[in-house]
């Protein structure tokens, strides 16, 4: 080996530093980009796990989550280090194909249920049919009685017939709604793997946006009310202008933080849709039903104390609302309540104004 080979060549410890770097780069991704499985009873304990590995892997700490020691020599436990990964990763595999299985067979149920319903409308129609033909001939006959006969059996056969039909078709929604309560709850553990908002800790635009436009598909199946609330902060640049950005800032959490306590249920997303513009979505909730809890949170918002805050400062906030209409796409949803909101900004601010359809 020449001079230049050894000049050229990497030094041992910057190799060992530049992985040891690079597998807990790994393992923090691991543990950010992370999704709770049916296993796990705290949706944040594994990404606190692996900010434990992260800081046993680059100097040796110990892991008391993970029952990891630290040793004297900075050492490090590899091989609980490679078994926590391994073990996250197959039950990871499992948790996936266990869902797709399932999403699998709500599809199969569905078009099982769909041809079924064709089927039998198929059936029915061939009843009626036959019914019709026979009356047909009854009056083909002339005889009075015949004809009477026929009409009497023809309107018990149609009525068994649409009842019959009608009780077949109650029963396969049953089935398929079983079926979507699993994909409802799938929507619910979505939420809370979706990023929070770094600011205030509630969900973020793009969680909002992920949420929205599966709720709207979710009411294309079940035909359930959704509404769709925008805030905004009212007077909010001359927070900023006045006061500074950290008082801007504290402000913004303290609005948070008032929706969270007026929006409690456990499908209720709140997301800060940008800037000081939050959006609230409400599943099965009409647009009227939501009216009381918006009016618990503009109130509560009125009592927000800002230190350096100047007392001819209120803040305030104000509220659009808006409920999904059959043909709404997310756009068409969000252009309707973003209009609710600004017909409130236009009455003076601090106030709600609803949008019920899509002329208003």
């Amino acid at each position: 080996m020449d001079s230049a080979d050894v000049q050229n060549s990497p030094d041992q410890w910057s190799l060992a530093d530049g992985a040891l770097d690079t597998l807990g780069c790994i393992f923090q991704t691991l543990g950010n980009e992370s999704f709770p499985l049916e296993s796990d009873s705290d949706p944040y304990e594994f990404p606190a796990q692996c900010v434990e590995v992260v800081r046993h892997i680059e100097n040796g700490s110990a892991a008391p989550k993970l029952a990891i020691d630290q040793l004297d020599n900075g050492a490090r436990h590899w091989s609980q280090v490679r078994r926590f990964y391994v073990d996250r990763r197959i039950n990871e595999n499992h948790f996936v194909s266990n869902r797709l299985r399932d999403y699998r067979g709500v599809v199969e149920d569905l078009v099982a249920g769909l041809r079924q319903i064709c089927d039998q409308g198929n059936q029915t129609e061939l009843a009626v049919t036959q019914s019709l033909l026979a009356i047909q001939d009854a009056i083909a006959g002339g005889q009075l009685p015949d004809i009477r006969r026929a009409l009497a059996d023809t309107i018990a056969d149609v009525g068994d017939a649409f009842t019959r039909q009608k009780n077949e078709h109650e029963e396969q929604i049953r089935i398929l709604n079983e079926r979507m309560s699993g994909l409802r709850e799938d929507l619910e553990v979505a939420q809370e793997e979706m990023k929070l908002d770094a600011l205030t800790g509630i969900h973020n635009r793009g969680a909002f946006d992920i949420s929205v436009s599966r709720s709207i598909n979710m009411h294309f199946v079940l035909n359930q009310p959704i509404s769709l609330i925008m805030i905004d902060v009212d007077n909010f640049k001359i927070i900023n202008d006045s006061c500074g950005h950290a008082a801007g800032d504290e402000g913004l959490k303290s609005v948070s933080a008032c929706l969270s306590r007026a929006f409690v249920r456990k499908n209720d997303l709140i997301a800060r849709y940008g800037g000081d513009e939050f959006a609230v979505l409400l599943p099965d909730t009409e647009a009227d039903q939501s009216q009381a809890s918006i009016c618990r949170f503009l109130d509560s918002v009125q009592d927000i104390q800002i230190a350096n805050l100047s007392e001819d400062i209120a803040i305030t906030c104000s509220a659009g609302c808006t409920e999904i209409l059959d043909d709404d796409s997310v756009e068409s949803l969000v252009a309707r309540a973003d209009k609710a909101l600004y017909d409130a900004k236009q009455a003076g601010r601090n106030c709600l104004r609803f949008r019920h359809h899509a002329k208003d």
